[in-house]
């Protein structure tokens, strides 16, 4: 009787693609502008375009999230993407988990931070976790003696380094973690323009999330249709029209 093979585990770029399709973000081509080199988290580890389509291709085949065409105007890139409750389960569980290597907190725990600064999320239970995680590392290289050579000397200030970020990381509260809030300011006509940062598509409702010039976020909870026709996806500039106690979108 044959062995069945063991999935490969999913890879950074897998893992970064799925929490930005859990977040929100709705669309191939979306995802590969956040992680463009100069995109929003591409000046932390960048990814081209058809290494996101792949990542896309592999999460699709075990199941992680869905694609839908969703009408005739729907390219490759702009088809949209879905989290399956196993991909839901899968990206939360991997933005709450340390990294094992002091290596890692370059690229996948800065990711990480960002990830769940992007979310309004506090990231104070991850650096806690991440601390219990290096503690032996940091009691046997960060207070080492004097270094024996370049090469012990290199992995003490290594992680003497890891260790004041964390550490610099925990004293900020919350409310500086994550984006500061400013005022909102309206025209008269109370329209603006905002940048979209995320499309959560529901089966009949969908909920964009905006970024106004000021910083300010307003959400409009529009029909799933609506973001079809007005072709919406993360980076759009939109006009969001407030209107009483109701947040509407439109094309500038």
């Amino acid at each position: 009787m044959r062995a069945v093979a063991e999935p490969t585990p999913l890879t950074l770029a897998d893992r970064v693609c799925l929490a930005l399709v859990d977040e929100g973000v709705g669309h191939g081509w979306a995802v590969g502008t956040l992680l463009a080199e100069d995109g929003e988290l591409g000046r932390i580890w960048h990814l081209s375009r058809p290494l996101v389509y792949r990542s896309i291709e592999t999460l699709a085949e075990r199941g992680l999230l869905t694609r839908a065409a969703g009408g005739e105007r729907r390219t490759r890139e702009r088809v949209a993407l879905r989290v399956s409750a196993k991909g839901r389960t899968a990206a939360r569980a991997w933005l709450a988990a340390p990294v094992e290597h002091l290596r890692d907190v370059r690229t996948e725990l800065l990711l990480k931070v960002e990830l769940l600064r992007r979310r309004d999320l506090d990231i104070h239970g991850l650096v806690d976790a991440q601390r219990a995680q290096f503690a032996e590392r940091f009691a046997r290289l960060a207070d080492a003696g004097p270094a024996a050579g370049p090469v012990d000397l290199w992995r003490r200030e290594q992680a003497r380094a890891v260790r004041r970020f964390l550490d610099l990381l925990l004293e900020e509260p919350s409310a500086a973690v994550a984006r500061p809030p400013t005022p909102l300011r309206l025209s008269a006509r109370n329209q603006v323009r905002a940048r979209v940062v995320s499309v959560q598509l529901g089966d009949v409702l969908a909920t964009v999330r905006t970024v106004l010039p000021d910083g300010q976020f307003l959400t409009a909870v529009v029909t799933r249709e609506s973001v079809a026709d007005l072709d919406v996806v993360v980076d759009d500039e939109v006009l969001v029209i407030v209107k009483s106690t109701e947040v509407m979108l439109g094309r500038p």
